[in-house]
């Protein structure tokens, strides 16, 4: 695969499936043409509009193995053959199946181009991260395939799909191998005449373009990074899903990028808003921004649309995740911002029905628990359990943050 951008020297970047060659700009460069594309789209010059190439005519891969009831098929024929495998079986340690099932399901729908909705199970971005956290050698790996060619086969996907799938795993079994060697498929899926086959490979070099992105944000390269990224763009493969796919990356950018790359994310969704309302793993980047404590970025999503009380897949808004997952002791302007926009300061979901204030108390963050309870939060609130902030604090051993909730309960009686 190969791609230029720019008029410069040319840059060589180096990938599992080859070497990729682009024409190399200044990080500076670069950002200064992202930015006078997105000044032309604000006062109407030179309007551009974000539609990614070949966004009609692809192929229907999600319709050709019958939707996500036919992703559910297989995934479910396959799991059922590693849950008695006996070197498989124990990578997931789970009593049931459940979660890898459902997982596997929501990684088909996205690749083969289903509604978002179907693939908001799939929480890694990274083909490879996702992989990481288990050993797998040449064994495994065999096994592996020797069970997908049968759940193929259990699943009814007809023919020339199943070949193409086939092929497809083949490649992307092999690529995940991280103990050992693993065998050798070339750099890239074989584009076959058939329009399936040809599908499947713009889809699965779209897939390593995004690994790729993934690993360069996590070591810091900025300039490859936003190089990946709108070499990502340009890809056909992601035209029916596109949105969903560069807030996961978005969302990791927000983890460990740059300001370089946060200025990016803020060009991206200003050229196309509707990013904003996307989701990705059934969060907003919203959910991710206010998580991550980046003030700027939240203020932006806000002034862009973004709802504040939008639910994440487990019936939370962004302000629990701010309190859940926050370690920013500086999070006190986020909370301010999200409830000046309109945010429940004292919206409860999840299995225990928890505010934000329970989370801050169980976390110890004493300037998120302050802010909230300026902003009108409930310090008697009660979980599903009866369980108030301050108990959970007690619980929890945060005596900072009880202290402080004694004292406003005083305060305010």
């Amino acid at each position: 695969m190969a791609g230029t951008i720019g008029t410069g020297p040319q840059l060589h970047l180096e990938s599992e499936r080859g070497t990729m060659t682009v024409q190399k700009a200044s990080a500076d460069d670069a950002d200064k043409d992202r930015r006078s594309r997105v000044e032309g789209r604000q006062t109407g010059e030179g309007e551009r509009r974000f539609v990614p190439a070949s966004r009609t005519g692809d192929f229907d891969l999600h319709g050709a193995i019958g939707g996500t009831a036919g992703c559910r098929r297989l995934s479910m024929a396959f799991y059922a053959r590693v849950a008695k495998d006996p070197l498989l079986r124990p990578l997931f340690p789970g009593k049931t199946m459940k979660c890898a099932i459902e997982e596997f399901v929501a990684f088909l729908a996205q690749f083969l181009g289903g509604p978002v909705a179907d693939a908001q199970r799939r929480l890694w971005v990274s083909l490879r991260e996702s992989h990481l956290r288990f050993q797998i050698g040449p064994g495994e790996r065999a096994a592996w395939m020797k069970h997908m060619v049968g759940a193929l086969e259990d699943a009814e996907i007809d023919e020339p799909a199943r070949a193409s799938l086939r092929e497809f795993f083949e490649h992307s079994s092999a690529y995940v191998v991280n103990v050992g060697s693993a065998p050798y498929f070339g750099v890239s899926m074989e584009t076959e005449p058939d329009s399936i086959h040809r599908e499947i490979a713009k889809r699965w070099d779209a897939q390593l373009t995004l690994d790729d992105a993934v690993a360069a944000v996590r070591s810091g390269d900025t300039e490859r990074a936003l190089t990946l990224a709108d070499t990502l763009k340009s890809q056909a493969s992601f035209s029916k899903n596109h949105r969903s796919v560069l807030v996961g990356l978005f969302g990791v950018m927000l983890g460990s990028g740059t300001d370089a790359m946060f200025r990016y994310i803020q060009d991206e969704i200003t050229l196309d808003p509707e990013i904003a309302h996307e989701r990705y793993g059934g969060r907003t980047l919203l959910h991710v921004a206010s998580a991550r404590s980046r003030l700027t970025l939240v203020e932006f999503l806000l002034r862009m649309g973004a709802d504040p009380n939008a639910r994440d897949t487990g019936d939370h808004a962004p302000l629990y995740s701010l309190a859940n997952e926050c370690k920013n002791a500086a999070a006190g302007g986020v909370v301010r911002a999200l409830v000046e926009y309109g945010a429940n300061v004292n919206a409860n979901g999840g299995v225990k029905h928890c505010t934000a204030l329970h989370m801050a108390a169980r976390r110890g963050n004493v300037e998120v628990a302050q802010a909230l309870l300026e902003c009108g939060a409930d310090v008697e609130a009660r979980d599903s359990l009866g369980v108030t902030p301050l108990r959970r604090a007690l619980n929890c051993r945060r005596p900072e943050v009880a202290a402080l909730l004694v004292r406003w309960g005083v305060a305010r009686e």
